[in-house]
């Protein structure tokens, strides 16, 4: 070989990268690459030096070479390379990646894609799309690494060519993607921490760093708070009305995570964001306020209260909940996500919620509606204080899902029947976009 076999790629404090026998144009794909070899004179016999090998995103053995053997390491170089045939430009075309933002679903050109360690190459493309194209690929696992300015870093674990194409989504500095963007998620839910809890013995909120010193903790407690609510809906909704099949691929969840501009559960009943919050969430459909616990019990209007939901226009409904109590959850969203009013005699907001109500304006109404749900007219009720020695309380409103109602107590029961059908159509309508 001579020294125009091959070119010196000298690295910035450390070895040169040599591309044995590249074309002036360069390959369509990886090339196998010794590392190792100093970009400097050979000096016949002596200077061992190690080489190694990466080919298709794999790092092969080292061996130790004179910097002037040559022949030695271009016969390594294509022994690998015949030990490796899996490794060739695949006849469908290669990995496809795609690259988008959170939350917008636009591309983002000139995203850097690493294929188990080895930069691939950068995405490109206009019309709301960006893509790269791996053809030198083998098949089986691989990791893909994507990183982009002013964006989080994502690694994802493929089998291929199953995982073809594939679809990353970048979040944000602050913002972070916890589930795909599928066609049908067009419900956008964003959790941020907060950085106060309340204790009923002092009457005050109080502090804490649990989440905001913390991110790994605040990520588990949402991943679990939406394993065991949004997912687990037809656990406590009625058998008898039917959800959406995949009613959970309508949602794509989301969290803000920036510790230096925090999130107060207990500023106002629904909590309280950063006004910079709005300005980088402009697509949630509900932004959930998540406080670690809830110290006490609530027994009147003296005390905070442990959740609540707020209505301040579209793209700003937002409800507080802390990460442990799951029927809390369920109450909240009920509200927030499919427009569910309380069924309990209280301090709230009563409305006929149509189409597809869980509270009626009259009894008539509500025996129309049973029937047309087919549903006993006699369970329909007025909404009033049942519990024995509790202030007196009545209203000119009527319910009819059966205790345990969730939207009654917000501690135990579930979705009666004419809630579920209003969350069914609420998940319907979703997947019309």
């Amino acid at each position: 070989m001579t020294d125009r076999d091959y070119r010196v790629r000298p690295v910035a404090g450390g070895p040169a990268t040599r591309h044995f026998g590249e074309p002036p144009g360069g390959y369509p794909g990886e090339l196998p690459v010794i590392t190792g070899m100093p970009a400097l004179p050979a000096v016949p016999g002596r200077d061992p030096v190690p080489v190694g090998i990466r080919f298709a995103g794999r790092n092969f053995r080292r061996r130790v070479f004179r910097r002037n053997d040559r022949n030695r390491v271009f016969l390594l170089l294509l022994l690998l390379i015949l030990s490796c045939p899996a490794a060739i430009a695949h006849p469908d075309g290669g990995l496809l990646v795609r690259v988008s933002a959170a939350g917008t679903g636009s591309g983002i050109s000139g995203a850097d894609v690493y294929l188990d360690g080895g930069y691939a190459g950068s995405t490109s493309g206009d019309g709301g799309t960006a893509t790269l194209t791996i053809p030198v690929i083998s098949d089986g696992p691989h990791t893909v690494r994507v990183t982009a300015t002013g964006y989080r870093p994502v690694s994802e674990n493929i089998a291929y060519p199953g995982d073809s194409p594939l679809t990353v989504i970048l979040s944000g500095n602050h913002l972070v993607a916890l589930s795909p963007e599928r066609p049908g998620s067009h419900i956008s839910v964003v959790f941020i921490p907060s950085s106060t809890y309340y204790r009923t013995a002092d009457h005050a909120k109080l502090a804490t760093d649990r989440y905001l010193g913390n991110e790994t903790r605040f990520r588990e407690d949402v991943i679990r708070v939406i394993s065991q609510t949004f997912g687990d809906l037809d656990r406590v909704t009625d058998p008898a009305v039917s959800l959406p099949p995949g009613f959970r691929d309508r949602f794509a969840f989301y969290y803000y995570f920036d510790p230096t501009d925090t999130a107060d559960a207990f500023s106002g009943c629904a909590g309280r964001v950063p006004e910079s919050y709005w300005d980088n969430v402009t697509f949630s459909d509900l932004t959930i306020v998540l406080y670690p616990h809830y110290d006490g019990w609530y027994l009147n209007t003296s005390y905070q209260p442990v959740g609540c939901f707020e209505d301040y226009g579209t793209g700003h409904k937002q409800m507080k909940v802390p990460s442990d109590r799951d029927f809390l959850v369920f109450h909240e969203i009920g509200h927030g996500l499919f427009g569910l009013v309380d069924t309990y005699c209280g301090d709230t907001d009563y409305f006929e919620n149509d189409p597809f109500p869980n509270v009626w304006s009259t009894e008539a109404a509500c025996r129309d509606s049973a029937v047309a749900g087919r549903r006993d007219p006699a369970e329909c009720r007025r909404i009033e204080q049942e519990t024995a020695g509790a202030d007196p309380c009545t209203k000119d409103f009527w319910r009819w899902d059966p205790d345990p109602d969730i939207m009654r107590t917000s501690a135990s029961g579930s979705f009666g029947a004419a809630a579920t059908e209003r969350i069914a159509h609420v998940l319907n309508l979703s997947a019309e976009g």
